[in-house]
């Protein structure tokens, strides 16, 4: 580990920023001074500042942090730094930005080896000439990167604004003098361009499809291909930080188009370009400033959570060798206040080391002795978030001035029950009864319990996603996936034993609502869509009367019963008020505030599973189903799973659990038709469907 910047204080003299200045400086890093005027990134403190070459009249290798203007920030709103930095460099607030194409007078100069940029000129290098003629107009290309540094740069916080702002100053004086352009940072600002694109609001969108002419779909592809293509140009050997930034905006940028699978390889090519560099080794040779090592450890910390959640998405092996790392954790003083935008961020990485150091990759955790482990470490990982992020009575007083404080909260929330999940799942696709082993049924029960929470909070994160943000495909898939688990423990309880059923059901039921919502989005949304109706298809669901449930699909209510029905009461309402006692207040589910407009019934309000209600007026839970007669429960003609059909409006009642002839008689799977890797498509490579042990997926290929 390097050294604790406040453990050398008192034998330091003041940093460079403050002796130019002439100001009393803190001695510590990044000073009082430096952090009130956003330059932290040039804090350094006498060593820190090397001493540079004089660069050849040919060479415009160039440090990539450079001196920022004496010019103050008066900007008091923290969260605000993009447009700060973009005011401090002479931005207006309006999207057409000007003033900043005055040439720099300040020659470049030559930086250490293993950051060195390299430079062509465009008339020489058709990658770089094609990538500048895809890039908009300035102030089209301003209003991507303010809409970026607002925006999107908060998903993740891959990039520090201010420095990012200032080598954007310089690129454009660069290109206006028709001087040499770098290659690795003209890579970065395609990919900025295009991952902004993919995020903008409906007024940005206009304006960029109206005037450019074209959608802003084929806006970022290109953006994105041009950058790729760029990249391929730069010579092996060529390593630089901006490199691995580049990259990992292009995975971030294929995660939105949920191609995970690109996304991991392209992650593959960043950790090693990361390697190269030396960012996974505390201790690198010769003096390195506070603020580079800072950067190199948020690089490493995104590199370091993104392995492990991509690799274990895919269910493929981790890409980094933990036992060959000994990076840092950063430190999260550059902005100058908590929560820092990543540390969201630093909070995952610190349970994968934690994770690791006790199982090693995830794989391993599989007894159950194992299982119970790894939930305490990661409850106990839970119980300690800041205020800020706390699962219970989180502190929301900065959620207004700092709005990307909501998004990393849903974001935790969520990420943390996926991974408390994770070596659960095979326990809730194992047949279990009650007379399972006790360790067993206790992690089944557990992962439910989790299950259901993390439907919960992926309701709240939908929301607040949506629609802006539809396109943030680990919602979408976590909401797939999660009820996909739930029906496989569903379809693997032997005796109805499971607990929670009713809630089970109805968060299934919920989930299907809500990938209807994005069905359209994208072709893995609508796939994601229509293999979770199959499988829900597919679950044994009891029709609603207390007794058989054969007896209770096939007995319809008596005239004279439907007589005494009172107005506001449907049927199945009229059936349990005529046995009060049928009622099981234990397996009611309560719709919680944030879901209640899904669903059209008030908060609070009691709500069963799904049913249909037959055209006769039957109401029959689950989709119509074959007996061995022939006939079918419910109505003749059988109505697809739609989750626009559900009635939330009566109670659940108490289930006989079904006779052994019951189950013979049904024919699960085979009434629907199995699920093909071609109905899968691209979800096939996506999603784990192995683990779930369901034998009506045919990985034969076609039906």
């Amino acid at each position: 580990m390097g050294e604790s910047p406040k453990d050398t204080t008192h034998h330091r003299s003041a940093c460079t920023e403050c002796q130019r200045r002439k100001q009393k400086c803190n001695r510590e890093w990044p000073c009082n001074h430096c952090q009130k005027r956003k330059v932290a990134d040039k804090c350094r403190f006498g060593p820190s500042q090397p001493s540079a070459e004089k660069a050849p009249s040919h060479d415009f290798s160039r440090k990539r942090q450079l001196s920022h203007d004496d010019t103050e920030s008066i900007d008091s709103n923290p969260w605000e730094d993009a447009d700060s930095g973009f005011e401090a460099l002479g931005y207006s607030a309006s999207h057409l930005f000007a003033g900043l194409g005055s040439s720099s007078t300040r020659k470049p100069k030559a930086a250490p080896k293993t950051y060195r940029q390299y430079y062509m000129d465009p008339t020489l290098c058709p990658q770089l000439q094609r990538a500048l003629q895809l890039l908009p107009p300035r102030p089209y290309t301003d209003s991507l990167v303010q809409n970026f540094l607002n925006h999107v740069n908060f998903h993740y916080y891959i990039i520090y604004p201010p420095s990012f702002l200032e080598e954007y100053r310089t690129w454009w004086s660069l290109r206006s003098e028709n001087r040499p352009l770098g290659l690795q940072w003209t890579c970065l600002l395609l990919m900025v361009c295009a991952c902004s694109t993919q995020y903008t609001n409906a007024e940005l969108q206009r304006k960029l499809e109206i005037d450019l002419g074209e959608s802003t779909q084929k806006l970022t592809e290109k953006y994105h291909n041009a950058a790729r293509e760029l990249h391929g140009a730069i010579p092996v050997g060529n390593n630089h930080i901006l490199n691995v930034q580049s990259l990992l905006h292009s995975c971030y940028w294929y995660k939105s188009e949920a191609r995970f699978v690109e996304c991991w390889h392209v992650l593959s090519t960043a950790i090693r370009e990361a390697q190269e560099l030396g960012i996974h080794k505390e201790t690198v040779t010769g003096h390195m400033s506070e603020f580079d090592r800072e950067m190199r450890r948020r690089i490493w910390c995104i590199l370091d959570t993104w392995d492990w959640q991509i690799s274990a998405l895919l269910s493929r092996s981790m890409l980094i060798d933990r036992t060959d790392t000994d990076v840092g954790l950063p430190s999260l003083t550059l902005e100058g206040y908590t929560p820092s935008p990543l540390q969201h961020m630093k909070l995952q990485s610190e349970l994968i080391t934690q994770l690791f150091a006790r199982f090693g990759v995830p794989k391993n955790v599989v007894r159950p002795s194992q299982v119970q482990g790894y939930q305490a470490i990661v409850e106990r990982w839970m119980s300690n978030f800041p205020s800020t992020y706390s699962f219970v009575n989180p502190d929301t007083r900065s959620d207004m001035s700092r709005p990307w404080i909501v998004l990393h909260r849903h974001y935790l929330h969520t990420m943390a029950l996926s991974m408390m999940l994770d070596p659960m799942r095979a326990y809730l696709a194992k047949p279990i009864s009650t007379q399972s082993p006790p360790d067993e049924i206790k992690i089944r029960n557990d992962g439910i319990d989790y299950s259901l929470r993390l439907m919960d909070a992926l309701h709240g994160f939908f929301d607040h996603v949506y629609p802006r943000d539809a396109k943030f495909h680990f919602v979408l898939f976590c909401v797939f996936d999660t009820a996909a688990v739930l029906c496989s423990a569903v379809m693997h309880d032997q005796d109805w034993g499971i607990s929670k059923r009713t809630a089970v059901l109805t968060a299934i039921d919920k989930a299907v609502s809500m990938l209807k919502r994005l069905n359209t989005v994208t072709k893995t949304a609508r796939t994601s869509y229509e293999v979770l109706v199959k499988l829900v298809n597919n679950i044994n669901r009891p029709a609603q009367q207390v007794k058989s449930p054969i007896q209770s699909v096939r007995k319809r209510p008596k005239a004279n019963e439907l007589a005494l029905t009172p107005p506001s009461m449907n049927q199945a309402e009229a059936a349990v008020a005529s046995d009060p006692g049928s009622v099981d207040t234990h397996l009611s589910y309560t719709t919680p505030p944030s879901d209640a407009h899904f669903y059209q019934v008030p908060a609070s309000h009691t709500t069963p599973p799904s049913h249909y209600v037959s055209s006769d007026g039957a109401a029959v839970y689950g989709p119509p189903v074959t007996m061995a007669s022939g006939s079918m429960m419910g109505q003749s003609n059988p109505m697809p799973y739609d989750a626009a059909q559900l009635d939330y409006s009566s109670s659940y009642v108490n289930m006989t659990p079904p006779t052994d002839e019951f189950y013979q008689g049904l024919n699960f799977g085979g009434n629907f038709g199995a699920i093909t890797e071609r109905d899968l498509g691209d979800l096939a490579a996506l999603w784990n469907y192995e683990s779930l042990n369901l034998n009506f997926i045919n990985t034969g290929g076609v039906s």
